[in-house]
């Protein structure tokens, strides 16, 4: 074999083992790439996964929202009303105690009416929702929590102060008997309030 042919043949082998090389490099770096995170966040939360009372907490909210809107209401003054009757009952209409409480925690003395009555479930949403509309609670309303409390802490009614209410007829809340606690039981609740909201608002 002659010196040229030697030549030519040495390239040829050489630039095949580059050409394997480059391959062999390709396919290994796409096997150690790392697969795509799965990115929790974007999971649904499901904000009637406690609901034990055949669907009453989807009237509830469908209820709050739809007043809202009646009223032209911002969005986060319906969020927020979410957020005080979620903290407050679970979005119960009514709930037990030995007062008895509405749907937003305040004690059945303040309205004669039967618990359930149509009328007073009406009365306590549209309530709130005159309290957000105050200048002082809608200074607050970027913050849904914020607005919520500043909310439920303002309301006079019938000469009723908050926490006084909640430390009557022994039905052990004190769970909300400081502003921070209420605050904490409202931030936790958020959640759930923008999601029925993304649902049904």
């Amino acid at each position: 074999m002659n010196f040229r042919a030697t030549s030519a043949l040495t390239v040829m082998v050489l630039a095949a083992a580059v050409i394997a090389g480059c391959g062999s490099n390709s396919v290994d770096d796409t096997a150690s790439q790392p697969s795509p995170a799965i990115d929790a966040t974007s999971q649904v939360l499901d904000p009637f996964v406690d609901d034990t009372a055949d669907g009453q907490q989807k009237e509830t909210v469908t209820r709050i929202i739809d007043l809202g809107n009646e009223r032209k209401s911002p969005d986060n003054a319906i969020i927020a009303a979410l957020v005080a009757s979620r903290a407050e009952g679970l979005w119960r209409v009514h709930h037990s105690g030995s007062g008895g409480r509405n749907l937003f925690g305040w004690s059945q003395m303040w309205d004669n009416r039967p618990a359930l009555d149509d009328g007073a479930v009406a009365d306590a949403i549209e309530n709130f929702y005159a309290g957000a509309e105050s200048p002082e609670n809608a200074a607050k309303r970027d913050d849904p929590v914020d607005y919520a409390v500043a909310i439920q802490l303002s309301d006079h009614l019938g000469g009723r102060v908050y926490f006084e209410d909640r430390e009557a007829y022994d039905d052990n809340m004190s769970y909300l008997g400081t502003e921070d606690k209420v605050r904490n039981e409202y931030a936790g609740a958020l959640p759930y309030a923008r999601a029925a909201f993304d649902q049904f608002g």
